[in-house]
């Protein structure tokens, strides 16, 4: 049941619904952000910011965010040219939101507890090794260029 459904009962939860609900409001900059609100997709909390939540939540709620996953959530802030050749992990795995009223239950349990599905995220990022290739071929034509100059 929704928190919004007038015959809500919150479970004997040590931490309030309001508490975690204060945070994401403060948090993401958006005052109307409700229980069922997509961090991601409806408060736009996305790439490191998203990240960076998840942090400051472990620490304001002693929650253990090890077991995060951020490719599951949101996406990377930083655009890249090696991605046009090879998808980053977070095109690799299908999106899982985010709420409020699922942080209150982290909160209240103490622990980071989504159940990610099994998946492969190569260890070594070839998007980034192209970035980087294209970067220091750029310094070295530079170089050669002002050089020549």
């Amino acid at each position: 049941m929704e928190p919004e459904d007038p015959h809500f009962e919150e479970p004997a939860y040590t931490i309030p619904l309001d508490d975690v609900l204060a945070f994401v409001r403060k948090k993401t900059e958006h005052p109307g952000a409700a229980p069922g609100s997509d961090l991601f997709a409806d408060l736009h909390c996305t790439g490191k910011a998203f990240s960076s939540l998840v942090t400051d939540f472990g620490r304001a709620f002693n929650v253990d965010v090890s077991g995060y996953q951020w490719y599951f959530h949101t996406d990377e802030d930083d655009h890249s040219i090696g991605t046009m050749l090879f998808k980053p992990p977070n095109e690799r795995v299908q999106r899982i939101p985010v709420t409020p009223e699922m942080l209150w239950v982290m909160a209240n349990e103490g622990q980071w507890n989504i159940a990610y599905p099994e998946h492969e995220i190569p260890s070594s990022r070839a998007d980034i090794l192209i970035n980087i290739l294209l970067f220091l071929a750029g310094a070295l034509l530079l170089a050669y260029i002002a050089k020549r100059w």
